[in-house]
């Protein structure tokens, strides 16, 4: 696999996992501690995610 390919598959990963954020905290109107149940992760987790993706 070239540096090319794994850069692309990182980048699209992200954005999916972006992508399951925004619809969990649409889910529960905002509540970070019901998202980041959903999730299956810890609320520090999402909170960290949250600003990582500029959310």
């Amino acid at each position: 696999m070239s540096k090319a390919e794994v850069v692309d598959d990182n980048l699209r990963l992200e954005d999916h996992e972006k992508q399951l954020i925004q619809r969990a905290l649409r889910k529960f109107n905002g509540r970070r501690k019901e998202a980041a149940q959903e999730l299956g992760i810890s609320e520090r987790t999402l909170y960290r995610k949250i600003r990582q993706y500029n959310l």
